[in-house]
């Protein structure tokens, strides 16, 4: 069985099918970046990996590689995640960490009481924007585009929802998280593949997605 090839423009791309992992997943993009360390004790299982309220995530190492400075309209930014369904809301699903007292600088989550696709933004106060509620007890595919000044979000591949956004999102550095907030968890999550893509348009990453991912590619 062959690896997954990354998607077109990776700037992170992390596959969590593939074996149980020693303690590190290496990032397959071909960007040489450090691995992600797993934090909590988050559960391997063979469609993927599974935190939990009672533990379990994944760091990837402040790498301004896969920053979100340089977005425009020609060279735009794509966050995603394929998800295995879970009964319970997955929560938190990828997070810019901030610091410790603030949880994010963004971050994408699903909401737990109104089960809608989220993304929080904190510049002194957070900002929640808010798209359509999704069934998160299937698998899904979620990704949400920045071209600079518009967040364009899918689910499954269909657009559910845009915002425009005038605020200035540079980065002040930080880890991301893939999975539950904190190393003790705090918001479930499956995830199955996850990454990053600079300058891949989103029908470059459906039709990636279409020939490897789940819908019948030799990942699963």
């Amino acid at each position: 069985m062959s690896y997954t090839p990354a998607p077109p423009g990776s700037r992170l791309f992390l596959d969590f099918t593939r074996d149980q992992f020693c303690g590190k997943v290496l990032d397959r993009s071909g960007m040489c970046g450090e691995p992600a360390v797993l934090q909590g004790s988050p559960i391997w299982t063979p469609k993927g990996l599974q935190s939990t309220w009672s533990g379990g995530n994944v760091v990837v190492k402040n790498n301004p590689r896969i920053d979100i400075v340089s977005a425009s309209p020609q060279k735009n930014v794509i966050w995603w995640g394929l998800q295995n369904g879970t009964n319970n809301s997955p929560v938190w699903l990828m997070r810019k960490i901030h610091s410790g007292t603030v949880a994010s600088q963004y971050a994408f989550v699903v909401g737990f009481t109104d089960f809608k696709f989220e993304m929080y933004i904190h510049k002194g106060a957070s900002e929640k924007i808010s798209f359509s509620t999704i069934d998160y007890t299937k698998d899904f595919l979620w990704c949400v585009s920045w071209d600079g000044s518009i967040f364009t979000a899918y689910i499954d591949m269909k657009e559910i929802g845009s915002y425009a956004y005038n605020g200035n999102l540079a980065s002040t550095g930080g880890d991301l998280v893939i999975g539950g907030r904190s190393e003790n968890g705090f918001g479930q999550g499956n995830v199955a593949m996850c990454g990053i893509t600079v300058g891949c348009t989103i029908n470059e990453l459906f039709e990636w997605h279409r020939k490897h991912g789940k819908a019948g590619g030799s990942t699963f």
